[in-house]
């Protein structure tokens, strides 16, 4: 028979109150998007500040660019907010920052924001305001890096200390990688990460410099999310002559030699190829074209029209360089002096190929096309000096040619810099859902659609990898503002960063919450 006092304590037991649960996180307060883009817009100005020139200026006592120095200042920063980040030298001065937010799912890979934060070189001379000073005026940052890559470099570093303040929940992690030497080749920088740290890093998704937030109006007009980009490389065709004084003209002059084979070049068009990305691109823009001859060559290339790609390539250079690979001289030197033949004569061919081309087949179609004679290939590993391998090259045939050996050569092509065969990233998985639909939310009206850039970006050395990678300069440009790319008065309005952050930070949303 059960106790009355173990009945008691039951009953007792029963009536007890519920353990009431433990609340629910406090919903994260509301982020002011306007403070936020001031504070990411006076980050930029201080990143401008910071001379990252690469290489440096002509002049400059600093061996390397000093990615170090902005990276060592923007750990700083990101330390204040609790985020820590470890910085790795690839060679002195040549820094890449990585920092991390963890997610709750180890299952998943992280999302990476990366940007370059070396710039290309300046003349201050034909600037309006002095390129290192980011003087804000009219509404407008003025600097080099303002929009290449600095102003996403600030966008993405605001997105970060954004989501720490607010304590959001992620699935996956949030990392932050900022690069060294993009405006070379990538070496100090992207490639020697993916190389030497992947593991510190190993993303699912990267979201990086390249495609366009672009302004008609006051509006934005259109979102081109950069899925795919052609492949840098570099040539030098090289050429003998036969030297001697110039008051005795020889029939073997080097320079008229090379500009018979420049005149051969500049008639050639390489085929037209419609990829998927720009079929893409081209069916959602169509409708927006005003020229309505322009407009229906674009829907007919969206279709898969080669005849169609041939007359809107002829029409427009844009369309020219994003429906076959492209080559162009850039570079030509010869001669030694006023009154002396020249020995030889060099000249750098900028070739950009199509994703899937291959650069011998290329060399091999203009080598035909310029009726070279008989020439040798030299080929420079990623990082020698291609100077100095031509100069042993030469000084070896000129050894043959005075012990009247076979093999001798008047002609070579250098491969100086062979690219990365890149493939192209899909337009259907998180990321590129989330960019879509971020840009839709923010921008009603603009039009959304794959690109493929005719430059080279650091994306390269992850699609190599199989990891998808797609370009987006969140940034509203308008097309004058896009003249400053490389150029001088690069400037980004102030508006424009406050719309990136809100940008980054939603795509963050969508993609680790």
């Amino acid at each position: 028979m059960m106790r009355l006092a173990t009945v008691l304590a039951l009953l007792l037991a029963g009536c007890a109150p519920t353990p009431a649960k433990p609340p629910p996180p406090a919903p994260a307060r509301p982020t002011d998007f306007e403070s936020a883009g001031r504070e990411a817009a006076d980050l930029l100005r201080e990143l401008i500040r910071i001379d990252t020139i690469n290489p440096p200026q002509k002049g400059s006592t600093k061996k390397n660019a000093n990615e170090t120095a902005l990276c060592l200042r923007v750990q700083e920063i990101l330390a204040a907010d609790g985020i820590d980040a470890d910085v790795i030298e690839s060679a002195e001065g040549r820094g890449n920052l990585v920092a991390r937010i963890k997610g709750s799912d180890p299952s998943k890979k992280g999302l990476l924001m990366m940007a370059h934060v070396d710039v290309v070189n300046v003349d201050p001379d034909k600037w309006t305001h002095p390129p290192l000073e980011a003087v804000e005026k009219d509404g407008y940052i003025w600097g080099r890096g303002a929009l290449d890559d600095k102003g996403p470099a600030a966008v993405s570093i605001e997105a970060m200390r954004i989501i720490a303040r607010r304590k959001t929940p992620l699935s996956r992690d949030l990392v932050l990688m900022l690069n060294a030497d993009e405006e070379s080749s990538g070496r100090y920088g992207a490639e020697f990460m993916v190389e030497k740290h992947r593991a510190k890093v190993d993303p699912a998704f990267v979201i990086n410099e390249g495609g366009r937030v672009m302004m008609r109006g006051g509006a934005v007009e259109t979102v081109s999310i950069q899925s795919a980009e052609k492949i840098y490389n570099d040539i030098k065709i090289w050429i003998r002559g036969e030297s001697g004084h110039s008051s005795v003209p020889r029939a073997n002059n080097a320079i008229y030699s090379m500009a018979r084979v420049l005149a051969r070049l500049e008639s050639h068009r390489a085929p037209i190829r419609i990829n998927a990305t720009v079929a893409a691109a081209y069916a959602g823009q169509w409708e927006r074209e005003k020229d309505a001859a322009a407009a229906a060559l674009m829907r007919a290339v969206a279709a898969g029209d080669v005849k169609a790609g041939e007359e809107l390539a002829r029409r427009d250079p844009k369309a020219n360089a994003a429906l076959r690979s492209t080559f162009v001289p850039t570079v030509v030197e010869g001669g030694i002096r006023e009154n002396v033949l020249p020995p030889d004569v060099l000249v750098n061919v900028n070739i950009r190929l199509l994703p899937g081309e291959k650069l011998d087949d290329m060399i091999e179609t203009l080598a035909r096309v310029a009726e070279l004679p008989p020439f040798a290939t030299v080929e420079v590993k990623a990082g020698d000096d291609w100077r100095a391998a031509l100069r042993a090259w030469i000084v070896g045939q000129e050894e043959k040619r005075r012990r009247g050996a076979e093999g001798v050569f008047d002609a070579a092509i250098v491969i100086a810099d062979r690219g990365m065969d890149a493939p192209a990233s899909p337009l259907e998985n998180e990321l590129y859902r989330a960019i879509e639909k971020v840009a839709r939310e923010m921008s009603p009206e603009a039009v959304v659609t794959p690109s493929m850039s005719t430059g080279a970006t650091d994306s390269r050395f992850w699609r190599a990898r199989g990891v998808p990678a797609y370009g987006l300069l969140p940034l509203p440009a308008t097309d004058e503002d896009l003249k400053g790319f490389h150029d001088h008065n690069e400037r980004v309005a102030v508006s424009s960063v406050g719309y990136g952050v809100r940008m980054m930070v939603r795509i963050i949303e969508e993609v680790c919450r």
